[in-house]
């Protein structure tokens, strides 16, 4: 099912296309499809350890997923699991890291660009505002 939504054919790979592939990697292992190369070989286009622990998060996020699904049903179908997990683009139906991720760091987002203007720590305290 991965192979069939995404294919192995790539050479460059965005964050975010990576956090994706690592999550529905996760799905596949979580319905004993585990494919390691390809994820080793996401993993090795981000040498950043910050990258790979999300890419690692999204992974264990969607096998997460995978085997819960697989555990509410009687007789479940990897196909249903999948289809339930991951889109027909490819993305995941949930946001694949938000809920791996503690408080402060959830509020992040892998997508958007940082805010304009200096960050609020270098604001002057209200008393010195008039």
């Amino acid at each position: 099912m991965y192979e069939r939504t995404f294919g192995t054919e790539w050479n460059d790979i965005s964050r975010e296309e990576a956090v994706e592939r690592a999550f529905a990697l996760g799905v596949a292992a979580g319905m004993d499809s585990a494919r390691p190369e390809e994820l080793d070989r996401v993993l090795a286009a981000f040498p950043g350890s910050y990258d790979r622990s999300i890419i690692e998060l999204a992974y264990d996020e969607g096998r997460t997923k995978a085997l819960e699904a697989k555990a509410e049903e009687d007789d479940p179908d990897d196909e249903d699991v999948w289809e339930s997990l991951v889109d027909d683009a490819g993305a995941p139906r949930d946001a694949p890291v938000s809920a791996a991720l503690p408080g402060a760091i959830r509020e992040l987002t892998l997508t958007e660009e940082p805010g304009e203007g200096p960050p609020s720590s270098l604001d002057l305290p209200s008393m010195l505002r008039k």
